[in-house]
């Protein structure tokens, strides 16, 4: 038998597969979100590894010794990802190819460094077997505590890039395989260093795809930032601007106030009760200027949140607010202002897209509620919103495309530093976000 009858015989036994198989369940289940229940997990894998596996048996019953058959075989585990798990379906398909090509790799270098150890001997299989399964010992848990949560990550901001990637790691898993797979003829060092350079390449594109994304999506959230100091800074001077338009309209009263009390005690004493009436009028039409309302003791969160609840009563919307706020919080001012700022806005934007001739734009509501208890901040805003809302990595999907929704972004990050949670339940044409923050 030459190298690439082998190395084709050994990819139709049951023992690459099968440990291909189970390094992508561990990889797919510790990354990905379930979203159907365990039973039906299990018939869909049991369904997945009877057509595989009785494919195989086949094709070995029948002498059929082409790998781009396997591989069609295979597309019921494909299928199986896309089923089971929430993640978008470029995310998965991202996972799964990328997941597949580097075991590709893993399998050829194994099977290279088999056929020098075993010298043309019959032995070169159960050295590429050993060499295989050792390898995942040695993958599977480092992945698991150091890649896993990276993984996660260029995972959520893929889904915010164009959708294309998705189908990068198709294309390289197949020019791999054929530059590389089992139909390989050639078999010398030039070659594996050739192989080995390819799949750097392929790691090293990765990296630089990535990198772009992270450096498009931070640099929106820096933009983001920047727009939110701005709008907080103008909110809290509009509001001092309130409060030191009130003080002064209050010293000017009560600088007038002895002139007002002669001409009150002239017009009595002169029993000209009609003029008197009239002039009493006149001062409570002048003393019921408009004062900045209270909401909280604290003045920032006071001054972002009176700026948004006049900005959401302007456009028609009904607020409610039940605010618990004492002025030392032990959260920093700007940090608060991006949680308030953000769910806020969000909230009224949700309101606004409602549309005019709807039953439900005459009821658009905003409810805020928050306060401290037990050394934790705890805060609700629920809204109006103009049907379902669709739920993208435990975020609303923005209504601004793949690269919006950075303003809930932000707000999760400044909860996850506190060690806090954040929820989101969309429900009955409403919208619920609530979180504690532990300061």
């Amino acid at each position: 038998m030459n190298r690439t009858e082998g190395e084709t015989a050994m990819l139709f036994s049951p023992a690459i597969p099968t440990m291909t198989l189970l390094a992508q369940l561990i990889i797919e289940y510790s990354t990905l979100t379930k979203k159907k229940p365990l039973l039906l997990h299990v018939l869909v894998r049991a369904a997945s590894l009877v057509f595989v596996y009785g494919g195989l048996f086949l094709l070995n019953h029948y002498g059929v010794r082409n790998y781009a058959v396997y591989y069609l075989l295979t597309a019921a585990y494909v299928l199986a990802c896309v089923l089971l798990f929430k993640e978008s379906l470029t995310q998965k398909l991202f996972l799964y190819f990328v997941d597949w090509g580097i075991t590709s790799f893993v399998s050829s270098l194994c099977g290279w460094i088999a056929y020098w150890l075993a010298g043309g001997t019959n032995s070169e299989s159960t050295i590429r077997y050993a060499l295989y399964a050792s390898s995942y010992l040695v993958i599977i848990p480092v992945y698991l505590k150091f890649w896993r949560a990276r993984v996660k990550e260029m995972l959520a901001l893929f889904q915010k890039g164009n959708q294309l990637y998705g189908f990068y790691p198709v294309l390289t898993f197949v020019v791999f395989n054929i530059l590389f797979g089992p139909t390989t003829k050639t078999h010398t060092p030039y070659w594996f260093v050739i192989m080995v350079l390819f799949e750097g390449i392929i790691l090293f594109s990765y990296y630089l795809l990535f990198s772009q994304i992270y450096a498009v999506f931070n640099r929106m959230q820096v933009e983001s930032q920047l727009r939110n100091t701005e709008r907080f800074v103008l909110l809290q001077k509009k509001y001092y601007e309130q409060v030191d338009s009130g003080i002064r309209g209050q010293r000017e009263q009560l600088h007038d106030t002895r002139h007002h009390l002669v001409a009150m005690a002239s017009l009595l004493g002169a029993m000209e009760y009609g003029a008197l009436g009239l002039y009493i009028e006149q001062m409570l039409e002048k003393t019921s200027q408009p004062y900045p309302k209270r909401y909280c003791k604290n003045t920032v969160a006071n001054a972002v949140i009176g700026g948004y609840i006049k900005l959401a009563e302007e456009a028609g919307i009904a607020v409610s607010v039940e605010l618990d706020l004492p002025e030392n919080l032990g959260i920093d001012d700007y940090e608060l202002c991006t949680v308030f700022g953000n769910t806020l806005e969000n909230a009224i934007e949700a309101c606004q897209r409602i549309p005019p001739g709807s039953d439900s734009h005459a009821k658009r509501f905003i409810g805020i509620k928050s306060k401290v208890d037990s050394g934790r901040l705890i805060f609700r805003i629920e809204n109006s919103i103009d049907g379902d809302i669709v739920m993208d990595q435990g975020l609303p999907q923005s209504s601004k495309g793949v690269l919006g929704g950075v303003g809930l972004a932000s707000v999760r990050s400044v909860v996850e530093r506190y060690a806090g949670c954040l929820s989101l339940e969309p429900a009955n044409n409403t919208f619920v976000l609530s979180g504690v923050i532990y300061p």
